[in-house]
């Protein structure tokens, strides 16, 4: 039997799994919408790509799992590209599928001729053409390796339309089905033991939680260790409420409870775990001081030491590094830490009373501390807040 090359793709989309893709519809990539239709795949069609883009993006912050965007030919793959960079940035997993004009009219100036690759490759970890339909599996199966391992990205593929639209014989098509690693890489053992020694001798250790807690699927070992060494949590991203906040060790975003921190009392040892010096974690506007011991963990050694002197790097995945710590924490004694964390939960306090007034219902025009402050409230249990870059962003981490 001969199946096309949308089919090919659906396939492979089935075997990861995946259960929606973001998309808008253009004859470039019919087959796509066809095979994913057949094999029960839900498509979102958007109005715009760049809502594709973003969709595909938020579906995998918020599950863990590659997000998928599938885009046309063309103004397609253009529109998207400032979703595909937000995505790089912020190293989550997203596979894009963009079309392109056939193979066989190239420089014939066919209908929404664009070469994607190229405008891709400085915002992706890997872009490639398909030119061979019994290829298309395997390709997918590079792109998914590589949106998952290492430091998560985005990748994008560019299946030319006559590419899509060829059949060929179902047995000449490999589908892969193990082409990921089993075992993530974990510290070595001198390295645990460092740390710990670390940790165990400061006084006023914090831990700053960035999103790679969270994609390693490692929270429940987060809380775990900060609960055995009574280290409180500041976290980013997703990786936020892994430790209750309105529990003694979580802490809030590293914007404002590691800001207080550093107000209140700098700490003297800072655990990172997956998350990235950069804005808030270095510079001049750093909330971790100069003077305090730094252990970094990341899955990137490319990211260790980024801006900054460190007294431990350790290149790791984050669930695979708690782990190690918490078998050896659990023999190991640490020191009553009730003082330095009494002094830290002053710094939400001080937030508050910098913005009561704020808060009382007669004030107008109503005050944006207010307005984050009371959909915050409603989605406390169970929902999930969205803010926007810019002033947004900062009311609602406050």
């Amino acid at each position: 039997m001969k199946i096309d090359g949308g089919e090919l793709l659906a396939r492979m989309l089935d075997r990861e799994g995946v259960e929606n893709v973001f998309a808008l519809h253009g004859g470039h990539i019919d087959p796509i919408f066809q095979a994913c239709h057949d094999h029960g795949i839900r498509i979102i069609d958007t109005r715009h790509e760049q809502a594709a883009g973003h969709m595909a993006d938020a579906w995998a912050r918020t599950t863990g799992r590659p997000g998928v965007a599938i885009v046309t030919a063309g103004p397609g793959v253009t529109d998207i590209v400032t979703a595909v960079a937000n995505a790089h940035m912020d190293c989550v997993p997203m596979l894009v599928v963009g079309g392109r004009h056939s193979l066989a009219d190239e420089e014939q100036l066919p209908l929404q001729e664009l070469h994607g690759v190229p405008i891709m490759q400085s915002i992706t970890k890997w872009s490639r053409l398909v030119r061979e339909p019994e290829r298309i599996p395997e390709y997918v199966s590079i792109a998914f390796r590589h949106a998952t391992t290492g430091r998560p990205g985005p990748v994008y593929l560019e299946i030319p339309a006559d590419v899509l639209a060829a059949r060929v014989e179902e047995e000449k098509a490999h589908l892969p089905e193990t082409y990921r690693p089993e075992a993530a890489p974990a510290p070595s053992s001198e390295a645990v033991d460092k740390a710990l020694s670390i940790l165990s001798k400061a006084e006023q250790p914090v831990i700053l939680a960035g999103r790679g807690v969270w994609f390693s699927g490692g929270t429940d070992e987060l809380r775990e260790f900060a609960e055995i060494t009574s280290i409180p949590v500041c976290a980013n991203g997703m990786t936020r409420g892994a430790v209750p906040e309105d529990s003694p060790l979580g802490l809030g975003s590293f914007l404002v409870a590691g800001r207080g921190a550093a107000m209140i009392g700098p700490p003297d040892a800072v655990l990172l775990l997956g998350g990235r010096i950069g804005m808030f974690t270095g510079g001049r506007q750093s909330i971790i001081p100069a003077q305090a011991k730094v252990i970094q963990v990341d899955i990137e050694g490319e990211e260790i030491g980024r801006g900054r002197d460190i007294d431990l790097g350790i290149v790791a995945d984050c669930r695979e590094t708690l782990r190690a710590f918490i078998r050896e924490a659990r023999g190991r004694t640490f020191p009553d830490r009730s003082e330095w964390l009494n002094k830290l939960r002053q710094a939400p306090a001080m937030v508050r009373g910098m913005f009561a007034s704020a808060l009382e219902p007669d004030r107008q025009p109503i005050h944006p501390y207010r307005l984050a402050h009371e959909a915050a409230a409603l989605a406390v249990e169970s929902g999930t807040l969205v803010a926007d870059g810019g002033e947004t962003f900062v009311w609602a981490e406050l």
